[in-house]
């Protein structure tokens, strides 16, 4: 079975303080759980390949980002497990290698699946966060579901451009419609991707630090605040 881990300590509180003040009775009108969830931002987070929830989840960028954003929820979505994949890939590699570019369409087709099961399951989701391989599984996602985003945050990625079928998908609907931050490091080795990515967002945010390797910028990079920026953007009343 799939795993994803809920980190939201505010909904805790939150919870806690509207029940003191119905005196944990609530009514019919004024549904505790509902209130609970009121002004929350949900994100799905993709972790990179061969990577795991738990290790995108331990980046000290993003404990800082789930500490400095208490009005954000983040879900870490487990890659799933399937005999077609490698361990923690959320599509594999081509079949004749990475040099022979691999024209199946439909060849992220169970990860798809399973993340319209989540977005069911626990959406809606207000953006989607893609670390390294997270972010074309990402940008797959948008370009083949129906599922829509106010905002994507795109992290040490790429496209994949080893893969000509699923790059097809993506080029077809280009460009994305969503509100959309590119992070890169100048010191990783990925720092191609920005540009790649840049290619099929509609007017991307596009961040890039000079001394970040192939990790989320943690609170003391000298771009955190521009990120920081760039999640609270049109919430709780910001342009």
């Amino acid at each position: 079975d799939a795993r994803i881990m809920k980190v939201s300590a505010f909904n805790l509180f939150l919870l806690v303080f509207l029940a003191t003040l119905t005196g944990c009775t609530g009514s019919e009108e004024d549904p505790v759980e509902e209130e609970a969830y009121t002004g929350e931002y949900k994100i799905l987070a993709l972790h990179g390949g061969g990577d795991s929830p738990e290790g995108l989840m331990g980046q000290p960028g993003m404990q800082d980002l789930m500490s400095d954003l208490p009005e954000f929820e983040f879900f870490f979505a487990d890659a799933p497990d399937h005999d077609s994949m490698c361990d923690q890939c959320w599509y594999a590699d081509p079949p004749g290698g990475k040099g022979e570019p691999n024209e199946d369409r439909n060849w992220a087709d169970i990860s798809i699946e399973y993340l319209d099961g989540i977005v069911e399951e626990h959406g809606p989701f207000y953006g989607i966060l893609g670390y390294s391989q997270g972010c074309p599984m990402t940008t797959v996602y948008i370009a083949n579901s129906n599922t829509f985003f106010e905002k994507a945050f795109l992290f040490n990625g790429y496209l994949p451009t080893t893969h000509s079928g699923l790059n097809d998908t993506i080029n077809e609907v280009a460009p994305l419609d969503v509100d959309a931050l590119i992070f890169g490091g100048d010191n990783d080795v990925f720092i191609f991707g920005v540009e790649e990515l840049a290619g099929v967002y509609q007017e991307p945010t596009i961040i890039i630090s000079s001394t970040a390797d192939h990790h989320l910028p943690s609170s003391d990079d000298e771009t955190y605040g521009d990120v920081l920026a760039f999640f609270r953007q049109g919430t709780n009343g910001t342009l």
